[in-house]
């Protein structure tokens, strides 16, 4: 066969023309789609090519369409077959994007990006922060990209801004170290982090030194008798575990705690476009103060956003229920954690695990109100994880029930409903793993 000049540059065409392999559109993706800046939908949707022919699934819905030379022209279909979406497109560098449009004739862009799933070989990451966030946002830029079954070892600087060498580092207000971006973390699923560490890494904290005023009456708060020229610094003593005093008053010379560090802000990003200080907490968890949210403790918190931008510190030497001085024994912290999801499937509102307890937190702006949201999101744990009805619930809550007043600082006051391990060891299994 003799070459012509035209036949090696039509060749030459076609092979340099943008080829999409099957198997490279082939799999898992998540889609997101956009209104003028506005993310309306993050979903998971799995996609299979042969032949030029796109098929798969979204959600509830069917996908059906065409891709030719790196193009791709497809619809998301209801169950009936009405269209729900019309979307055009290309692969480029390992992502897709383009247009939608839907019946009603809106436009729309979208991107879709490999999910994940859980590395086989899990990762650990040394993360040193050199910037701290005192807002919840998700327009916050991530400091690290994780994967499920990863662990992130780093620290965190006191709620005053100071680190472990006693150097400021921030503002203070809670600052803390973050957000981490959990890759295939959408809205809808629960984010698990698990706290392996939660160690001291200075021999000093600093507390408060008054009430709060929401905790005692207004006649106690007009007759306070103040002692004078009073430090509120305390050294932390590691090898006896207790903390004390730097500089007591006479009575109070004798007086110790036991150190217990705890975490005082766990938190996902809040949803839409909240912006919250990390001083509050809410629905996305936050500074929500509780001593039992230490080293042991899984805490569950619902993904509102891709990512889910995982925030986390305000490490406390110790605290008593409430934190009734406003600041606890606010300390620098090191801190081992281990994330992962429970895909498909949301949190609702923060919940914790230890080794005795599940953990209900009810967070609002009262007592009652905070109350009744925790009593309630227990209930509804008895009802979705064991299979009882309201009756059954009801019984089980009714003797084995106890309670925590977790914080009472803040504009968000925080009770926690705590069901004993060895009381659900009589129901039947928990259905989720």
């Amino acid at each position: 066969m003799r070459l012509t000049l035209s036949t090696l540059l039509l060749s030459a065409c076609l092979n340099a023309w943008p080829q999409t392999p099957a198997d490279t559109l082939t799999g898992d993706w998540i889609f997101e789609i956009e209104y003028r800046g506005d993310r309306m939908i993050a979903t998971r949707a799995q996609m299979n090519v042969a032949d030029g022919k796109i098929t798969g699934r979204v959600g509830n819905s069917e996908i059906r369409g065409t891709t030719s030379n790196g193009a791709l022209d497809f619809k998301w279909l209801a169950r009936n077959g009405a269209v729900e979406a019309s979307l055009t497109g290309k692969y480029e560098n390992g992502r897709l994007s383009g247009a939608a449009t839907s019946p009603d004739g809106l436009r729309y862009t979208w991107i879709a990006y490999r999910d994940v799933t859980e590395p086989s070989e899990p990762r650990t990451h040394d993360f040193a922060p050199s910037e701290f966030e005192r807002y919840f946002s998700a327009a916050t830029k991530p400091v690290l990209r994780i994967r499920p079954g990863d662990t992130v070892r780093t620290w965190s600087v006191d709620a005053g801004g100071t680190d472990s060498a006693g150097k400021r580092r921030s503002l203070g207000g809670n600052p803390l170290t973050g957000p981490f971006f959990v890759e295939g973390a959408l809205p809808g699923d629960t984010l698990i982090v698990r706290l392996k560490r939660v160690r001291l890494n200075r021999d000093w904290a600093q507390s408060g030194t008054s009430i709060v005023s929401n905790a005692v009456s207004s006649e106690y708060l007009t007759n306070l008798k103040r002692a004078e020229n009073f430090s509120s610094r305390w050294r932390l003593d590691t090898k006896t575990g207790t903390a004390a005093l730097e500089h007591p008053t006479e009575a109070l010379r004798g007086f110790h705690v036991p150190l217990d560090p705890m975490v005082g802000c766990v938190a996902v990003a809040p949803p839409r476009k909240e912006v919250i200080t990390t001083r509050d907490s809410g629905g996305f968890g936050g500074n929500m103060d509780y001593n039992r949210i230490r080293e042991g403790t899984a805490v569950y918190l619902p993904v509102n956003h891709p990512g889910a931008l995982l925030f986390i510190g305000d490490g406390h030497a110790a605290q008593g229920d409430g934190e009734l001085t406003g600041d606890a024994l606010e300390t620098s912290m090191d801190l081992e954690f281990t994330v992962n999801l429970v895909r498909g499937r949301s949190a609702g509102s923060p919940y914790a695990e230890d080794a005795e307890y599940w953990m209900m937190i009810g967070t609002a702006g009262s007592l009652d109100e905070a109350l009744r949201r925790a009593t309630t999101r227990a209930a509804r744990y008895l009802e979705i994880e064991h299979g009882l009805n309201s009756t059954e619930a009801a019984v089980v809550l009714g003797f084995a029930l106890e309670y925590d007043v977790a914080d009472l600082v803040g504009t968000q006051v925080s009770v926690v409903a705590k069901l004993p391990k060895k009381t659900l060891a009589q129901l039947p299994p928990r259905k989720t793993p």
